[in-house]
């Protein structure tokens, strides 16, 4: 397995920073296959883990939002790609998310480096075009307000940083899949400081060029371990936050006999629905 670190040192790229255009979020995260595991089954591991874990790493405490377990919002992800899927091999990605409640943003996210993390650059929509993609994500309206932003120069948007790593144009992308995920997500503390945002993800997915009105889609399920966002510096570097991931992940393993995954959503969709075969 992948030896984790947190990507504490590097002053180009913290865990989180604002900038023109874009919030940047140098993520840490593991993802288990869930497919053959039920929901029951899921939530009964959960609510043993702070029992078990708690002989092991001090400090630790979970939380979870009243009713998340089983009325969990629903996310609408809308991944973009050339027209021969040039990002689908790489492991990178860039798309949209949002949620009729929360949020609405443009992503720019690198493959996993050696060490677990991912370099996620986003733009995060207001006003009418947070609106607009909030209630209709992958409308033609909503395509052209994403596909207006990623042309932009005056601002350093996901699109900006595509082409720089990638050397792919923006101008070249357009929607390739559209993902459902219902999340039902849970957070782990250490001596009261956040550190993580954990999750078990129940995705649905759609060829969106074969299928533009979505009508058929195929499922897969994962737990995603994530270090929170803005985590605090004071812990960031602490031993227990790496210990807690790889406690979970091992956990989660042993009880359901399952594996790591490495592929990203896109490319675990993509394979289901059979996308660029």
């Amino acid at each position: 397995m992948i030896d984790l670190q947190i990507n504490t040192g590097n002053a180009d790229r913290p865990i989180y920073q604002t900038g023109n255009g874009h919030n940047l979020f140098n993520q840490l995260a593991v993802k288990v296959d869930m497919d053959r595991v039920e929901d029951d089954a899921y939530f009964a591991w959960l609510n043993s883990v702070p029992s078990e874990i708690d002989k092991h790493i001090p400090g630790v405490s979970f939380l979870e939002r009243d009713g998340v377990r089983h009325s969990p919002p629903t996310n609408i992800a809308v991944y973009y790609d050339t027209h021969d899927y040039q990002l689908l091999p790489t492991g990178a990605l860039l798309r949209t998310s949002c949620s009729k409640l929360t949020h609405a943003f443009c992503a720019f996210k690198m493959a996993e480096d050696e060490h677990g993390n991912r370099l996620d650059r986003r733009h995060v929509f207001e006003g009418d075009k947070k609106a607009t993609i909030q209630r209709e994500p992958y409308s033609p309206k909503s395509i052209k307000i994403v596909n207006d932003l990623l042309i932009r120069t005056d601002i350093e948007q996901p699109g900006y940083f595509l082409q720089r790593e990638m050397g792919i144009d923006p101008i070249d992308l357009k929607p390739a899949l559209i993902l459902f995920g219902r999340r039902s997500t849970f957070f782990v503390r250490i001596d009261d400081y956040d550190v993580l945002r954990c999750s078990i993800d129940r995705s649905a997915v759609s060829d969106f060029r074969k299928d533009p009105e979505c009508l058929i889609r195929k499922e897969f399920r994962e737990v995603e371990l994530s270090i929170y966002p803005r985590i605090p510096a004071e812990i960031s570097g602490d031993e227990r936050v790496i210990s807690t991931i790889a406690f979970l992940r091992d956990s989660l393993l042993e009880r359901f006999q399952t594996r790591v995954t490495y592929d990203i959503k896109y490319q675990r969709g993509a394979k289901i629905l059979q996308i660029a075969n």
